[in-house]
This record gives structure tokens, C-alpha cells and sequence, in this order.
């Protein structure tokens, strides 16, 4: 079950598939002032989901971007 920061993490990066198109990519930094909670725990969130295969992230880290599984644990959260 994803944690509150987790699921809108997930949220703001269906958003950002459904306006812009698959995968959804976003800037970390973006992720992180995005999400309400410290960024400390955004990107523990963010690590989490990269962990469970929900989201990817490009190979220098920088930019994070949901999975097709994730995209569905999107539209549960």
C-alpha cells in the first residue's frame, strides 16, 4: 500500500503522462517542490517506488517518470 507521500508522487506523475503524454517526465527538483512533504521524504517516497518498478528515473538521476504499472497504481491511489 503506498504511503501518502508515495501516492502523490504517483499522482502528479500520471498528471504529468495524461497532459504531455507517456511517460510522464519530470524533473526531480520538480517532484520535490511539487510534493508538500520535506524533501528528505519525498525522495525516500521516490526511492521507494523506483524500488517496486512503479517509477523510473534517466541514468544520471535527474528526472523521474512513471511505468506502466505505475501509471495504474496512479489511478488507484
Amino acid at each position: 500500500m503506498p504511503t501518502s507521500d508515495e501516492k502523490e508522487i504517483l499522482r502528479l506523475l500520471a498528471r504529468e503522462w495524461d497532459e504531455n503524454g507517456p511517460p510522464g517526465i519530470l524533473d526531480i527538483s520538480d517532484v520535490v517542490a511539487a510534493v508538500a512533504s520535506a524533501p528528505g521524504n519525498t525522495l525516500a517516497a521516490l526511492k521507494d517506488l523506483f524500488a517496486r518498478g512503479l517509477v523510473d528515473m534517466n541514468q544520471l538521476k535527474t528526472s523521474a517518470f512513471l511505468t506502466p504499472e505505475g501509471y495504474d497504481a496512479a489511478k488507484d491511489a
